[in-house]
């Protein structure tokens, strides 16, 4: 069960990565000036992560798991992806994060930071 602490030890391991908050007043992470992570919470106070994919299929590859994943939206570049913190695992979490970034920052900020040292 992974926690909004949790997106904040991860995401404040990645190159550039700042802590900020959301229009809304949520807590958020955004590398540059793209958002990559955000604080949600569905209609009856769980928390959620809001990320973004490059994944065009992430939709139907999910369709399976509607409990975890409570949103998910395909435009026409990207994928938004609502997640149940208490539904993720650190693991998932972390390539969750990891390909936010470097879908909403660029990839060439992160530099060679693979996925094994994020969860080191």
């Amino acid at each position: 069960m992974a926690t909004w602490a949790d997106v904040d030890e991860l995401a404040g391991r990645l190159p550039g990565a700042e802590r900020t908050v959301a229009h809304d007043g949520s807590p958020a992470w955004r590398a540059g000036r793209h958002t990559f992570a955000r604080a949600r919470a569905d209609d009856e106070g769980r928390d959620l992560v809001q990320v973004w994919t490059g994944e065009m299929d992430t939709e139907p590859a999910l369709a399976g798991r509607r409990e975890t994943f409570v949103r998910m939206e395909t435009f026409r570049f990207r994928v938004t992806l609502w997640g149940r913190l208490d539904r993720l695992d650190r693991r998932e979490l972390a390539e969750l994060l990891l390909d936010s970034y470097d879908i909403r920052g660029g990839r060439r900020r992160r530099g060679d930071t693979g996925l094994a040292a994020l969860l080191a």
